[in-house]
């Protein structure tokens, strides 16, 4: 499947690619870089801060990606989160579906959100 990046658990979907998700909740988490595995780790506990870089608070969403019919977990910053928020905020108003993408902002691409509205009959 050439679309496998966008049914993994941390799905990345590049600009102009649209993920159908359902919104289950947040979690907040501490990441950090792990030089070892090259990688960003979840901390769990407080002595495992020492051997990572850019340790940071991050916002963990999780959803169910429609693509895959899976659990997918979603990083946020504070601004991304509340920029899915006011999606979430008329979806609850207005009904439809929700889509993640990513957008490219100078040279990061970060999440962004879209409601797809039920067409009116």
């Amino acid at each position: 499947m050439e679309e496998y990046h966008l049914v993994k658990q941390f799905s990345k979907p590049k600009e102009g690619e649209y993920i159908p998700i359902t919104f289950i909740e947040f979690k907040r988490k501490l990441v950090g870089w792990s030089p070892e595995l090259k990688r960003s780790v979840y901390i769990e506990k407080e002595d495992e801060k020492a051997k990572l870089k850019r340790v940071r608070e991050i916002n963990l969403m999780i959803a169910i990606n429609h693509l895959s019919g899976k659990l997918s977990s979603i990083e946020l910053t504070d601004e991304e989160k509340a920029q899915f928020e006011d999606v979430y905020s008329s979806l609850l108003d207005k009904g439809g579906q929700v889509f993640y993408t990513r957008k490219k902002i100078g040279a990061k691409n970060i999440p962004f959100f879209e409601l797809r509205e039920p067409e009116k009959k």
